[in-house]
């Protein structure tokens, strides 16, 4: 499932966007972990303004006001007509996987989700 390359291709490469653990780690050496805000998908997508605003907080920037979420997600699209040719999705409307693929993505990422959870000291259960 993986091509050998240099390690900067890993990067570049779909499965480092799960290896969040190590991700952090890079920022907390620059930002105080109070000023980290970890937010789960489904949190952000169920009330996007209120997340959004606690990070904005944490930033400690002025919070959002009345957002029309529809016309930011416009906006965002006509900036980044692309976007999607990425392999990211707004929606998350992906095909299904194969099971041979579930499987292996389970196995990956099992040992790097325990790493991000013992960083979080929380647990994410539906990873």
């Amino acid at each position: 499932f993986i091509k050998s390359g240099s390690p900067s291709d890993l990067t570049r490469h779909r499965l480092f966007r799960g290896m969040y653990a190590l991700q952090l780690k890079q920022c907390m050496a620059s930002i105080p972990k109070n000023r980290l805000v970890i937010l789960e998908n489904a949190e952000l997508r169920a009330d996007p303004v209120t997340n959004i605003n606690k990070v904005l907080r944490a930033a400690g920037l002025k919070e959002f006001e009345n957002v029309d979420v529809d016309a930011a997600w416009a906006a965002f699209h006509a900036a980044y007509p692309d976007f999607e040719q990425t392999g990211w999705r707004e929606k998350g409307e992906y095909d299904a996987m194969s099971e041979e693929m579930e499987t292996f993505l389970d196995e990956f990422y099992k040992p790097l989700n325990e790493d991000l959870f013992e960083l979080l000291g929380t647990r994410f259960e539906n990873w």
